[in-house]
């Protein structure tokens, strides 16, 4: 077995004894930062590029505690979720079940890097800050392995080099593992350029100032308010001025693979 396989592995050990034990932590951080209004552009945009009709199967790669499984759900497709940590996908399969009882979808617990289905075997795969956990090479390759031919897929993913973002990040090192990386614009990039087809957005400048508001009790209609407008502005600035687009708190890759023909 090669170093980088071992490596990879070792990898892999420590993100899921982490997720089991420690994410807890995360919880209230993430009901924080993620609870609707809040990345609602962010998701629905991303599905809505997916194309899902009703019935259809989606994998929902690294589902977490199952947000965004919920919203999959929502719109009548068939999710197929994974994540390396048991505990997620009990929280995942609480959540949806709680709010979609005869909801259709299933929880798998696989390694993203190399999970348990044949080749070619979804046309739509959904992700969220999934990526910055993975080696990037390897989760493209598997993205495309698993997809059928002209198959779409999106990725949401957390980036470097906003600065609240990042002090924030810098402040709270127990709230994360210690492989897991915000990506920089390149990562996205250069992951969206192993696909015949790609589109990268970025998200949220100004927007993160409005969490002040979320924090004070009774702030959440101020918050829900200055949110929207500051995510509007956001996108005026993001595109506008396109240099901007490194600084942003999140960036969105939406891919599509070849239709195999020569």
């Amino acid at each position: 077995m090669s170093e980088a396989v071992m490596d990879r592995k070792q990898v892999i050990q420590r993100e899921l004894l982490w997720h089991e034990q420690e994410s807890h932590r995360r919880y209230g951080l993430d009901s924080l930062f993620y609870d609707s209004p809040a990345f609602d552009d962010v998701v629905q945009q991303s599905v809505d590029f997916l194309e899902g009709g009703s019935g259809e199967l989606v994998l929902d790669m690294g589902c977490g505690e199952g947000k965004e499984a919920l919203e999959l759900a929502s719109r009548g497709l068939y999710v197929i979720g994974t994540d390396l940590s048991y505990t997620q996908l009990l929280r995942a399969r609480e959540l949806v079940k709680k709010e979609i009882p005869d909801a259709k979808f299933c929880l798998i617990q696989a390694n993203a890097e190399q999970l348990p289905f044949a080749n070619s075997s979804f046309r739509i795969i959904y992700g969220k800050a999934i990526l910055h956990h993975l080696d990037l090479d390897i989760s493209s390759k598997e993205t495309q392995r698993l997809l059928i031919s002209n198959g779409r897929a999106t990725f949401a993913e957390p980036m470097a080099r906003h600065f609240i973002i990042w002090l924030g990040r810098l402040l709270t090192p127990r709230l994360r593992t210690d492989d897991e990386r915000p990506m920089q614009l390149s990562d996205l990039e250069r992951f969206g350029r192993t696909f015949e087809e790609q589109n990268l957005q970025t998200y949220y400048l100004l927007a993160p100032l409005a969490y002040t508001f979320r924090i004070i009790p009774g702030g959440e209609k101020i918050f829900a308010m200055i949110y929207s407008l500051l995510s509007s502005l956001d996108q005026k600035l993001l595109s506008r001025f396109k240099y901007l687009r490194r600084f942003a708190w999140y960036g969105a890759v939406k891919v599509q693979n070849g239709s195999g023909k020569k």
